[in-house]
């Protein structure tokens, strides 16, 4: 049920707009200029990258699943939200943030239970034991962490066990939150419980706890982001965040919009197209807050757009591109990424 709610409000975030498709890319995390675009236009970054292993078959059939129980219907493979989906919205808003982690939130977690493990052995005396993350860059990481640190093993165990206290009254989880990222810590006397032990435990589906725990990294990453008093978990955190939101090509290409080429020279210079080139810049526009639009469009055709957008309640480019033939779908895509406010 959680997935599906999920679901159902990317659904009508695109208000009936895009296929189940578009969907599934950006859950996925897929980097091209349309779902980059979509997550975007539509509002949907803390849904992006949220599941990057999800299988075909497994989201067509719920896909398939909300259509048969009348939540959403599909004409011209185009997804709408039913009345019955609408009402079955978990009305809660979702607190994830994909767009920044995608997957970081992995690896925090893994660092985390592997530093809480391996102090617990340690205080005790037990040097060796069978570390519950096995992927040595985690390992290695952990290793690091702990030789930089100046206090003892005591005094550090304490200090990380402060900050997590921090963690678990202020940064606003539920208590079932609480419960599953409790439970998925282990120590010498306690071994970390699986996902069926977590599910029976809190009486909720697999699939369900392990979406609440997601949605909880992200919230505790989110917090320690934003306090400075908690030196030892964002030391855990670090590198978890995307630091440069920009694929590859496309700061290839910023570092020569840098350099003074125009789009024009920048596809003859790196023999692309000039759509792709295009699709770098409307990557750079929705992801760098000194593009500059003014170079491609007017405070006048901004306002245009945003009154058809306004009018009509919809952000389609070839709807737009009927009321505004003057402008290019390059210039449409700017506008819309670049909001309703213009500058005076």
């Amino acid at each position: 049920m959680v997935f599906i709610s999920i679901l159902l409000t990317m659904f009508q975030h695109l208000h009936g707009e895009r296929s189940a498709q578009g969907v599934y890319h950006i859950l996925r995390g897929k980097r091209s200029g349309q779902t980059l675009q979509d997550v975007e236009n539509y509002q949907l970054k803390p849904f992006y990258a949220l599941f990057p292993k999800l299988s075909t078959d497994d989201y067509h059939r719920h896909i398939e699943r909300l259509a048969a129980e009348g939540l959403i219907r599909i004409e011209n493979q185009v997804v709408y939200v039913t009345d019955k989906g609408r009402k079955n919205m978990l009305h809660a808003p979702w607190r994830f943030n994909g767009w920044d982690y995608r997957g970081g939130e992995r690896e925090f977690i893994k660092r985390l239970a592997l530093t809480v493990q391996t102090l617990s052995y340690i205080r005790t005396g037990r040097t060796m034991f069978a570390p519950i993350q096995k992927e040595l860059h985690i390992q290695q990481f952990v290793k690091e962490f702990l030789r930089g640190q100046t206090v003892s093993v005591d005094e550090l165990a304490k200090k990380v066990h402060k900050e997590l206290v921090q963690i678990l009254s202020e940064a606003h989880l539920t208590d079932l939150q609480r419960t599953i990222l409790s439970y998925r810590l282990t120590g010498v006397q306690l071994t970390a419980y699986t996902w069926e032990q977590i599910a029976e435990a809190v009486n909720s589906p697999v699939t369900s706890v392990q979406i609440y725990f997601l949605e909880s990294l992200h919230i505790v990453l989110d917090f320690i982001g934003e306090h400075e008093d908690m030196p030892l978990m964002k030391s855990l955190a670090s590198g978890c965040r995307v630091e440069n939101y920009l694929t590859h090509s496309a700061e290839r290409s910023r570092k020569l919009v840098q350099q003074g080429y125009s789009i024009e020279q920048i596809a003859s210079l790196r023999n692309l197209k000039l759509s792709t080139i295009e699709d770098h810049m409307v990557e750079m526009a929705a992801n760098v807050k000194t593009f500059p639009y003014q170079e491609f469009v007017t405070a006048e055709q901004i306002q245009k757009v945003w009154q058809q957008i306004d009018r009509l309640q919809t952000k389609r480019l070839r709807v737009l591109k009927e009321q505004c033939a003057e402008l290019t779908y390059f210039q449409l895509r700017l506008i819309i990424i670049h909001g309703k406010q213009v500058d005076s």
